[in-house]
Order: structure tokens, then C-alpha cells, then sequence
């Protein structure tokens, strides 16, 4: 078959295909440069993995917190526990003395300057002598301390004065309504009796 017929015969054999122009060929750089360039964002999957880690960070952080506050809290008492059982003798037996039913306490001016506070109590064996802003001693010297017994003054011990001044000793042979005397004495001084100043007396009566 000849003429137009003959073409369109042609053409459908063809298919449409036939009707689209062919692509031309690119050279290898030209077609590189036209390829999609691929996506640099986070896919689905590394939002995901991200957001995970985020939780993941916040449960550890709050972990760490709490840990924290329950360390912090445990470590103020063992605090606590640790200062009340490594108190020193005088201090504890001061707390015995002031916390008896019958608690009694004298304070008097110490000459050259500061207080002598006498505590006790009739259930205790124990008067515990406790200094304020006394002075410092000069080398050489002690403040002595003594209990008038039956008329005799008996020494029970020395004050270990501290720079500010206090000091406390405990008399654990204390006897009711005995007084107590400080004496300003030469360091080392072997006598049974008193031979300094007197710088404070308390009467227990």
C-alpha cells in the first residue's frame, strides 16, 4: 500500500514511541551535572534514632539528678550521726549535766577579764567548769582549778584555754555544795594547796 495510507499503516506499527523525538546523547560531565543531587536533611529514620537518644539522655540525667539528692541527703546524716558520736567527753558531758531534772549552774566574773560558768547536777557525778573570753595564761603560767572539800582545797585539774578564751573541764569526783576555785599558778608547781591568785570561786550550795 502506497501514499497515506501507507504511512499511517507505518505509524501505527510504529506505536506512539515512534512520535517522541529521541534524547540526544550528553557527553559523561554534562549528564554527571544534570544527575539529582542526592538529599543531605535526616531521613525518617535518623529523626527518629535522634529523638530516641534525646529520651535516652534525659532518663540518664534525671537518674543522675536523683542519685544525686538521695547521695546528698544520706550523706548529711551520716554527717549528723558521725558528729554526734565522735563528740568529745566534755562536750557529752555537759549535754548529761544540762539535760538532768535537777540542772543547776553558777556564773561568775574572772578577774582579768572573761566568765567561769560552773554546771552540774545532784543525780550526776559530774560538775563540768566552762570558760569564756578568759585571757591567755603568760608562759610559765596554769590556771589551776581546786574543789573545797571538807575545808581543804583538793585540785581536780587545769584549764586549757583556747584563743578565744574557753575552756572546759570536767570534775568527775565532784561532791554536792563543794566550791570551785581557779588560781593562777607557776606551770609545773608540784604544791597541795593553792599559791597563786585566786581569779574565780563558785559556790555549788
Amino acid at each position: 500500500m502506497t501514499g497515506d495510507g501507507g504511512r499511517e499503516m507505518d505509524a501505527a506499527d510504529q506505536g506512539v514511541e515512534s512520535l517522541i523525538p529521541p534524547l540526544p546523547d550528553l557527553p559523561a560531565a554534562e549528564a554527571a551535572a544534570a544527575a539529582p543531587i542526592p538529599g543531605y536533611g535526616p531521613t525518617t529514620d535518623t529523626v527518629a534514632v535522634q529523638a530516641q537518644s534525646r529520651r535516652n539522655w534525659g532518663r540518664v540525667i534525671g537518674g543522675f539528678a536523683a542519685s544525686l539528692v538521695v547521695l546528698t541527703g544520706v550523706g548529711f546524716v551520716v554527717a549528723t550521726i558521725n558528729e554526734r558520736v565522735h563528740v568529745s567527753p566534755q562536750v557529752a558531758a555537759l549535754a548529761d549535766v544540762q539535760g538532768a531534772a535537777d540542772a543547776a549552774s553558777a556564773t561568775v566574773a574572772v578577774a582579768g577579764g572573761g566568765i567561769a560558768t560552773a554546771h552540774w547536777s545532784d543525780e550526776g557525778a559530774d560538775l563540768v567548769l566552762v570558760t569564756q573570753r578568759v585571757p591567755p595564761v603568760e608562759d610559765g603560767e596554769t590556771l589551776a582549778v581546786w574543789v573545797l572539800r571538807d575545808g581543804d582545797p583538793v585540785e581536780v585539774g587545769t584549764l586549757e584555754v583556747d584563743a578565744a578564751g574557753g575552756a572546759t573541764l570536767v570534775v568527775d569526783d565532784w561532791k554536792p555544795a563543794e566550791t570551785v576555785i581557779v588560781t593562777l599558778e607557776r606551770a609545773g608547781d608540784t604544791a597541795d594547796r593553792p599559791l597563786g591568785d585566786t581569779i574565780a570561786q563558785i559556790p555549788t550550795d
